[in-house]
């Protein structure tokens, strides 16, 4: 009787295990199914992966073949203001390999060009060069394009020259009389020295008088010649201490007794990159024109001050001033309220600040007369 469960029991475990075994061997099936799945995806992704990092690697030298056959370089800077990549044309125009360097370091290797191009460098290699900058967007860093405009520049210089040489030429018939009279004088006083009767105080005087009707002729001549060259040529970079001491000394012969010049400097060290005989031609004009227009008792200030990146020159008087409805055209060429003056004066001190980057305003004065010129100082403007 006692056979009869065990037997039972063993049946009943038997079928425990038949159902034990299938069940296993359904999630056997379904893992081998799960696996082959999971490694279909996986060669998929692996195939995407492979074909992705294909394109990029050949974006990447469809993009190293654009920038070396760019006309312009191109620098791209990390968030630290690092030059990461750089193409050919960047190190050919700044004249060294600027990969690795700071962005500032090779910036300062630029000098602003001192003409009327806005924005305009002068390198090392000797081109002119435009810069812009923009920032790589959502990555840290910035891209900057340096390009070649060399001959653009040359372009404008000589479109430039062209039109102060057609301005001249226009005015070739207004100045015939303004320089035939300053001859004529001196052509007449000339002849009263041929007389043996003068006596010799009186042929000092007229001696005198030919001399500064010549040197009146002189001074229409230069300012003529020097709106035709417009005052650009020859930069170099200038202390402007040493400029105004320049400035002194050529006004030394030109100021009267009972009239006074001061110059007032707020810098120490400061440079500008500029022609030094023409920006101090251009200062002494200004001085001159105050100390004309104040007469006697002229009581002209020289002075310079930065303003940010740029210097400004103040040149003031105690004169009478100019009247509102003249401001607007004081630098036009051959302007002018004198009867003896060519009009050139102003004309040729806005030329040459244009040429050296800046400009010349007249400002509003309590008194007197005001103008400042402004230039961009070296190293600061980049």
């Amino acid at each position: 009787m006692a056979t009869q469960p065990r037997a039972a029991e063993l049946t009943a475990a038997f079928h425990d295990f038949n159902r034990l075994s299938s069940s296993l061997e359904s999630s056997y099936r379904d893992l081998e199914a799960r696996v082959a799945s999971l490694a279909a995806e996986l060669a998929d992704a692996r195939r995407q992966r492979f074909e992705e990092l294909e394109a990029r690697s050949r974006l990447a030298s469809r993009l190293e073949q654009i920038l070396g056959l760019l006309p312009g370089g191109v620098l791209v800077t990390d968030a630290a203001g690092l030059v990461v990549d750089a193409n050919r044309q960047a190190a050919e125009l700044v004249g060294a390999l600027p990969v690795g360097k700071s962005i500032h370091e090779v910036l300062a290797l630029l000098t602003p060009s001192g003409d009327d191009g806005q924005g305009e460098y002068d390198t090392p290699a000797g081109a002119r060069v435009s810069l812009s900058r923009r920032p790589l967007g959502s990555e840290p860093g910035e891209i900057l394009l340096i390009t070649d405009v060399t001959d653009n520049a040359r372009q404008r210089a000589w479109l430039d020259r062209q039109r102060r040489l057609s301005t001249l030429g226009e005015a070739a018939a207004l100045l015939a009389h303004q320089v035939r009279t300053p001859l004529a004088a001196a052509l007449l006083y000339t002849n009263r020295l041929a007389n043996p009767s003068l006596e010799p105080a009186e042929r000092q005087a007229v001696a005198a008088k030919v001399v500064g009707r010549l040197k009146h002729l002189e001074a229409q001549v230069g300012d003529m010649l020097a709106f035709a060259r417009g005052g650009g040529g020859g930069m170099v970079p200038c202390d402007v201490n040493l400029l105004l001491e320049h400035v002194v000394q050529s006004l030394a012969s030109k100021v009267e007794a009972g009239a006074r010049v001061t110059v007032r400097t707020h810098v120490n060290g400061a440079t500008v990159n500029a022609n030094p005989e023409a920006l101090v031609g251009a200062l002494v004009n200004l001085a001159v024109n105050g100390l004309e227009a104040a007469g006697e008792a002229a009581d002209v200030t020289i002075s310079a001050e930065r303003d940010g990146g740029r210097l400004v020159f103040r040149v003031e008087d105690n004169g009478p001033g100019v009247p509102a409805e003249l401001a607007g055209r004081i630098f036009e060429p051959f302007f002018t309220t004198r009867s003896s003056g060519t009009g050139l004066g102003l004309a040729v001190v806005r030329s040459v600040a244009r040429a050296h980057g800046g400009d010349v305003r007249l400002e509003t004065a309590a008194a007197g007369a005001r103008f400042a010129l402004e230039l961009p100082l070296v190293g600061e403007a980049a």
